[in-house]
């Protein structure tokens, strides 16, 4: 776990390059994530937590040793009468006694439930890097969705811009011909009235792009200020067949790999019970020392030094049928666990076809986007030179303003929605996490 945030951290640029610059890649947003992220470090705290409790004491392999000590002092009015005619009738008799031992208890069999518990906890821990690893894809794709956000954002900031330049131009244009009596106040104040309406859109996206910012940044729990930029290109992976995504993800999703983990505990929890049930051979043994003083009496001292040892062999033959039920209710529980692999199982796949056909559709949708927004480009310009020229009128202008802008706004949305569907394909067939 450790080596592998350090071996992402050397593949990364660093940070204070981008605090220079003011650019914020995609790898620094990761590496920030998994470096600070509180999820991923609460997720972290868990695992190491379960390698802890991963041990033959917890499992029941080694022995239980004791060491106890106890010592009283007495001060007593004694009258003691014997058979033999003797009579002791004494006050203030001081006596004393001192004991000390070791205990030792050490289950050498428990009908082989030592390592059905020694696995389970192997399996745990399993569970814990798994589940350490699933809180690192989650992250991974938030912060990769936050980051194409603000790149989404930041291009339709760009395209805005643009279409308000043309804007000017048409503004400049229009008052031109006002001042040469060849003009139409119709169309200058049709100019400002899409000024204002982009000026308005542009506050409207940069407040979005200011709140996309703030949650990567919280995300990532950063430092960085909210004026740093993104990488403003959008890099697309070639994906499997869906025949081949639904083998990766058999194979390789984490989520079933866990579910697949809670069915082997909840079968070793089952060896566990069943091993109640058979006798259980225990080696007992000790050291004591005992010491006892007394100043009158039959024995005036008795003192006792050495070593003892045993063996005890119990076996529950009725308990009310307790253990029977118990072995029962996790025997249905083994099968729910298998029930319910079996449905992550088939969700995922329903998931990952939706995503791919969605997938397939983006990708159809971002070629043509990409021919469109050229045919726009290259449309906007002929007007705008017509327009200079005296040529064109203000309605060929303003019809193919609208169409360059609308083309903008759906390039850039096939573009996020290309990058989502990829995402979540990637963390469905394991490929966020490696």
């Amino acid at each position: 776990m450790r080596k592998f945030l350090i071996s992402l951290s050397l593949c990364m640029p660093l940070l204070s390059a981008a605090q220079n610059m003011g650019l914020l890649t995609y790898q620094q947003a990761v590496e920030l994530a998994l470096k600070n992220n509180y999820d991923i470090l609460i997720a972290q705290n868990n695992s190491s937590i379960a390698t802890i409790q991963n041990n033959y004491g917890n499992a029941g392999f080694l022995p239980k040793v004791d060491l106890n000590a106890s010592g009283n002092i007495a001060n007593n009015n004694t009258h003691q009468e014997f058979s033999s005619g003797l009579s002791v009738n004494k006050n203030g008799v001081s006596s004393n006694n001192i004991n000390a031992g070791a205990y030792l208890t050490w289950t050498v069999f428990d009908g082989m439930k030592m390592f059905a518990t020694k696995e389970r906890l192997n399996l745990l821990q399993q569970e814990g890097e798994l589940s350490f690893k699933i809180q690192l894809e989650s992250t991974i794709e938030a912060v990769t969705l936050l980051y194409f956000q603000i790149v989404r954002q930041e291009q339709l900031i760009k395209g805005i811009r643009t279409a308000m330049d043309v804007t000017d131009e048409r503004m400049k244009m229009a008052e031109k011909r006002i001042a040469l009596g060849s003009g139409s106040n119709v169309e200058l104040l049709q100019a400002k009235l899409d000024k204002n309406a982009q000026k308005s859109n542009l506050i409207q996206q940069q407040n979005t792009l200011h709140e996309v910012k703030k949650q990567l940044l919280v995300l990532t729990k950063s430092d960085l200020s909210s004026n740093f930029s993104a990488d403003s290109s959008f890099a697309f992976d070639n994906l499997l067949s869906m025949e081949s995504i639904k083998q990766k993800i058999d194979e390789d999703n984490r989520s079933i790999q866990f579910s697949k983990k809670n069915s082997l505990v909840a079968a070793q929890y089952m060896k566990e019970l069943r091993a109640q049930t058979l006798p259980k051979v225990a080696i007992n043994s000790n050291y004591l020392f005992a010491r006892s003083e007394n100043a009158v009496g039959l024995t005036l001292l008795n003192q006792n030094l050495g070593f003892n040892a045993g063996l005890s062999v119990s076996w529950n033959l009725f308990n009310g049928s307790m253990t029977k039920n118990q072995i029962k209710v996790a025997d249905i529980q083994l099968r729910n666990t298998a029930l319910a692999t079996n449905q992550l199982q088939q969700q995922l796949h329903a998931n990952a076809y939706i995503a791919y056909m969605r997938w397939q559709g983006d990708k159809e949708i971002l070629d043509l986007e990409e021919e469109n927004i050229d045919l726009a480009k290259q449309s906007l310009t002929i007007t705008t030179e017509r327009m200079k020229l005296g040529l064109g009128t203000y309605l060929e202008i303003k019809e193919s303003q609208n169409s360059y802008e609308a083309a903008i706004t759906r390039l850039v949305t096939a573009r996020y929605n290309l990058k989502e569907s990829e995402t979540t394909l990637k963390k469905l067939t394991g490929e966020l996490v490696k």
